[in-house]
């Protein structure tokens, strides 16, 4: 049943996409530009969410301080980050709210949402880590986040700063988390270390067992390749067999609104931005995690350049031209850079925390 309403929900999709556009409302004179985003706003993930919508947000609150053509409005719809949510809430976002352009969040998503924007011919960007396994990603798509050769490299340069010589990797079996998990133990043996790793379900609550069984081996370091809930009950399992903070590593485990877990950890992720800009976004936005919020904050400022800058804001071939040639440009993420595959690649970020607030490491 649920297949049949998601093909009747994109059915209908491109059936509207084929109706002449309406007229564009209009606020103080200008025409008005919808942003539709698709993000997890409720949930286990709901924190990277509302870091996502807090960047976008910044950007267009930054960008209606100048003399632009158009009024700039946000409309989000909560995925949950399930895909069926996803293609449900993007459909809605076309046909209904008449969206513009559309913005999500990590690749599976982004997945769902590339084909929906691609048959209604609009501009849809994505932040979230580069994944060979997108490609292709849909002619009217950018998905922008560090890349894994960057991501990498900051795992093995903390890795060989901590003189690591034998790591456990520890990864839930979802999406690309596990299998990335174990090509990247496969290039730290490469490189001399001894590695073991294993995969868990989404649902494990439990990882004592496994911490106790590498210990009595003499693993005394650990990586995770979680998010909450269960990343916050691995780390607090692991604090109670006395494995210290600085000896844990990971991608995708500071996403939570109780930082204080993350102190003088290693984590790995997408770039945070200026230090200004993560205090206004946790004073004008009161958040205690910013993951992934630069990342929104560069793909809606590039949206609103190109929208600014074409004759047609329904020409989506001249919008794809637009982005394709000003992709590569300073950000607030670092220096962006367009990639052959369509994919906006910036710097990876290294950071631990110290009293609940994010350190920089390196990039």
């Amino acid at each position: 049943m649920k297949k049949w309403l998601l093909s009747l929900c994109m059915v209908l999709a491109l059936a509207a996409c084929k109706e002449e556009k309406k007229e564009t409302a209009n606020v103080d004179n200008k025409p008005v530009i919808k942003i539709g985003a698709v993000l997890p706003l409720t949930g286990d993930n709901s924190v990277v969410g509302t870091a996502v919508k807090s960047g976008a947000l910044a950007a267009i609150e930054d960008k209606a301080q100048n003399n632009l053509k158009y009024h700039y409005e946000a409309v989000f719809e909560d995925n949950q980050q399930s895909p069926a949510k996803s293609a449900t809430a993007t459909n809605k976002l076309i046909m209904m709210d008449k969206a513009n352009m559309l913005l999500s969040f990590t690749t599976g998503i982004g997945r769902v949402v590339a084909p929906l924007a691609e048959n209604a011919k609009l501009l849809h960007m994505c932040s979230t880590l580069e994944d060979k396994n997108a490609t292709p990603m849909g002619k009217t798509s950018f998905f922008q986040g560090p890349t894994l050769q960057s991501y990498r490299q900051l795992v093995f340069k903390a890795l060989k700063q901590e003189k690591v010589s034998k790591l456990v990797l520890l990864a839930a079996n979802v999406g690309v988390a596990c299998s990335g998990t174990e090509k990247l133990a496969e290039a730290l043996k490469n490189q001399g270390m001894e590695t073991k790793v294993e995969c868990f379900n989404p649902s494990d609550l439990d990882f004592r067992f496994v911490i106790q069984k590498y210990q009595s081996q003499g693993f005394n370091h650990f990586y995770i390749q979680f998010w909450p809930p269960q990343s916050n009950i691995l780390l607090r399992q692991l604090s109670e067999n006395n494995v210290a903070p600085n000896h844990i590593f990971g991608s995708g485990i500071d996403v939570d609104t109780d930082t204080s877990l993350y102190n003088d950890i290693h984590n790995f992720g997408g770039n945070s931005g200026t230090p200004e800009f993560i205090n206004r976004l946790m004073e004008e936005y009161h958040l205690n995690n910013v993951y992934m919020a630069a990342s929104a904050y560069d793909l809606i400022s590039l949206a609103i350049d190109a929208f600014e800058n074409v004759e047609d804001v329904n020409n989506i071939d001249e919008i794809l031209t637009y982005i394709k040639e000003h992709a590569t440009r300073k950000c607030l993420s670092g220096d962006c850079k367009l990639l052959d595959n369509g994919f906006i690649a910036n710097k990876a970020e290294w950071r631990t925390y110290k009293n609940g607030k994010p350190v920089f490491l390196g990039d």
